[in-house]
């Protein structure tokens, strides 16, 4: 059932422009430098699947914990169940565990370069479910964010062999299912759940669908064997990702799911700067330019976000 009084509350029309831009880039800030940490985990021998596991489970025992401890637990009625069960499978474990297939065949920059297109996947998405109207600046906006991650990608991202080809059209069902989650969470929110209600219920479900693969591929993580520096790490992802989780559904709410899409070029630049900052990659007038595009397009997508607060 939708919840009509929490999607018109939540809408972009009363959603603050400030807050809305500083949640945006401070997301795509904090899940741009996890990707450097899950470099340093994955560099270290835990298993993709094992890692997910715990950090996915991790989040969500933080985020119930702090629900309770404000007196408003997660609730539990049969359509809340449901929406957690979905959200967690096309939000999380279904385009994570076909991300790291995909990273098994396929280069990171190649598979970079297909969840750039998450924008382009909400925005279709969102026009289809009468989420969000159409319109020219906003799609610009989204134009111009991708091109400037394809600037980033596109000098290292062709593919050594047609033989990947089959590989690279199965990694664009991640950036599908992220769109997806998106719009069916603003869709189809249940009444008398909040965005950390949503984040834990989507950490719990998702870990629970983990947990078997894990387990059946033989890449389950023992966090209490030999506990290393790599298992202190995914101690501290539990902590990011229950917070920038809540983060995403937060903004989400605020602002819709094509708006909120553009993470993605900021996740991508700010990827950049961490890979530059800890491991010392330099980088050519490229990556300035696409800086330049990407900052270009959320320019585009919040002048059209102000006009419409602006409305009475």
């Amino acid at each position: 059932m939708t919840s009509n009084h929490s999607t018109r509350a939540d809408s972009p029309a009363h959603a603050s422009l400030g807050l809305s831009l500083v949640l945006l880039l401070s997301l795509g800030a904090m899940w741009g430098g996890i990707t450097a940490l899950a470099k340093f985990v994955t560099m270290a021998g835990v298993p993709a699947l094992g890692y997910a596991f715990w950090q996915t489970f991790g989040a969500g025992i933080i985020l119930v914990l702090i629900s309770f401890a404000r007196g408003k637990p997660p609730p539990l009625g049969r359509t809340h169940l449901r929406h957690y069960l979905i959200i967690g499978a096309i939000g999380s474990a279904i385009p994570t565990t076909n991300l790291f297939y995909a990273l098994s065949n396929l280069s990171t920059g190649v598979v970079a370069l297909v969840i750039t297109t998450v924008p382009l996947f909400t925005y279709l998405l969102s026009l289809a479910a009468r989420v969000e109207g159409y319109d020219w600046r906003r799609a610009a906006g989204i134009g111009l964010g991708l091109a400037g991650a394809l600037l980033i990608l596109l000098p290292k991202g062709s593919l050594p062999s047609p033989d990947l080809i089959p590989f690279v059209i199965l990694a664009f069902l991640s950036p599908f299912f992220y769109s997806l989650n998106s719009v069916y969470a603003i869709k189809f929110h249940p009444p008398q759940m909040d965005s950390m209600h949503a984040a834990a219920g989507m950490m719990f479900a998702s870990s629970l669908m983990l947990l078997p693969a894990s387990l059946a591929t033989g890449t389950f993580h023992p966090l209490w064997n030999d506990f290393a520096l790599a298992d202190g790490l995914i101690l501290v992802h539990m902590v990011l990702a229950a917070l920038t989780f809540h983060m995403y559904f937060v903004l989400l709410r605020r602002t819709g799911p094509v708006y909120f899409s553009q993470v993605a070029f900021i996740v991508t630049i700010n990827a950049v700067m961490w890979g530059v900052i800890l491991f010392d990659e330099q980088h050519s007038l490229w990556i300035w330019l696409a800086l330049a595009l990407v900052f270009g397009g959320v320019a585009l997508v919040n002048w059209r976000h102000k006009k419409q607060s602006a409305t009475p």
